[in-house]
């Protein structure tokens, strides 16, 4: 195997798909689906079906964990936008008490 880094940078546009042959193979495309620049993954021809099961599983198991972590501060931005909105509308609720009482 060659080591190498490289940084593709994802959007709406992102496309993931995958096929299980004999050799499985996971392309993602990050321009959309059937673009240049795209991403392969290929499993090893040498690797058993079930040492295959494991690396994909691993696959699996990374995405969900970042899916996750990317759920959980989305919720927590949303949270925050939403109690800011609440105080706003509270402050502006008893500014308005505040200038029917004067």
């Amino acid at each position: 195997m060659t080591a190498f880094t490289a940084t593709f940078f994802l959007g709406t546009k992102t496309h993931v798909r995958g096929n299980a042959s004999v050799n499985p193979v996971l392309y993602v495309e990050p321009d959309g689906e059937h673009r240049p620049g795209y991403i392969t993954f290929q499993l090893d021809s040498k690797l058993s079906i079930d040492e295959q099961l494991k690396v994909a599983a691993r696959f699996a198991t990374a995405v969900a964990a970042w899916r996750d972590e990317i759920a959980l501060r989305a919720d927590q931005q949303r949270t925050a936008t939403d109690e800011l909105e609440a105080a706003r509308a509270e402050i502006a609720r008893l500014k308005a008490k505040a200038g029917e009482e004067s």
